[in-house]
């Protein structure tokens, strides 16, 4: 088994966590895109991993507000279809350290219905019982004790829930691109939640910085409810995976208590290739408390880590 780098999911959140990502043609000054039209070409890569079935490995490092440090090891199990009436789905399970967590699966399913939210489910070991996330409290929870909520996990459907302002372009310097650092030149977007779509959002008022040749988001500053500006994220690290750009380091700081979350992705497997996909039966809530990370390890390039929990 490889040595985990670091990470870290959502994504304006993973999106954040999030929070949070198929190539499209460059941007033309005959036909200029707009706000709307660039964020639904975000919104069509399928978040992080992209279209089809991806595992990976992944370390959160969360420095709290107080300067401690926490390290956090996690797999994902990701399945996104180009189909709008076929959900997106991740199954993120939880490695030791901590022991405290180990076990643990969270599971988000996104059918992409404008207005309606996520399905959110948490397994828990020492209850052996999986529980839908439903209430605001609970969907807007921190992921893991990271700087990322539950309900930012897997998100993929901005353009649904945020009407989209192309308010200029910029150049996002020092951007690492399959090692080698870049400049790149990005679309810069003002978006403002939709409330009828989404009347609960956390972050109303965002600025995104999209790249204008792959449609990623390169940073974010997010805005909460009162007006502040909250948490800032950043990717880099984008490697080439499936003939398009992702990246390998995400980080969310909070710029009103300085806490941040690092992600860093190691490890990611097309598991279309590897596996002929995913089946859809992974991601029933009725079979997490059955789930066995190491079910494909025979067919993977990288092992999934001996999950036994103390």
């Amino acid at each position: 088994m490889t040595h985990l780098s670091r990470i870290v999911l959502t994504g304006c959140a993973l999106a954040a966590l999030a929070l949070l990502f198929s190539l499209a043609p460059a941007y033309s000054q005959a036909t200029p895109l707009t706000g709307q039209q660039i964020l639904q070409k975000v919104d069509a890569r399928g978040g992080i991993g992209g279209i089809g079935s991806t595992i990976s490995l992944s370390t959160f490092d969360v420095v709290d507000k107080t300067g401690t440090e926490q390290q956090k090891n996690f797999i994902f199990f990701g399945k996104n279809s180009a189909d709008p009436k076929v959900p997106n789905r991740v199954l993120i399970y939880f490695l030791e350290p901590p022991k405290t967590t180990c076990g643990t699966i969270f599971l988000s399913i996104d059918h992409k219905i404008v207005g309606k939210q996520a399905d959110l489910f948490l397994f828990l070991p020492a209850l052996g019982q999986t529980k839908q996330l439903v209430t605001t409290n609970e969907r807007k929870g921190s992921f893991a004790g990271s700087n990322l909520q539950f309900d930012q996990i897997g998100r993929s459907e901005l353009h649904s829930d945020f009407n989209a302002k192309l308010i200029g372009e910029a150049t996002v310097q020092g951007v690492t691109i399959n090692g080698k650092k870049q400049d790149r030149q990005a679309y810069v977007l003002q978006l403002t939640v939709n409330k009828e779509n989404d009347p609960n959002e956390s972050f109303p008022q965002r600025k995104l910085w999209v790249d204008q040749q792959e449609f990623i988001m390169l940073k974010s500053e997010d805005t909460n409810t009162i007006g502040k500006l909250q948490n800032k994220t950043s990717l880099d690290d984008l490697v080439s995976f499936r003939g398009r750009l992702e990246p390998n380091l995400i980080k969310v700081v909070n710029v009103l208590d300085n806490s941040s979350t690092t992600v860093t992705i190691s490890d990611r497997q097309d598991a279309d290739k590897l596996l002929g996909g995913l089946p859809d039966s992974l991601f029933a809530p009725d079979s997490l408390p059955q789930f066995d990370p190491t079910q494909f390890n025979d067919k993977l390039t990288t092992k999934v880590p001996d999950p036994t929990c103390p």
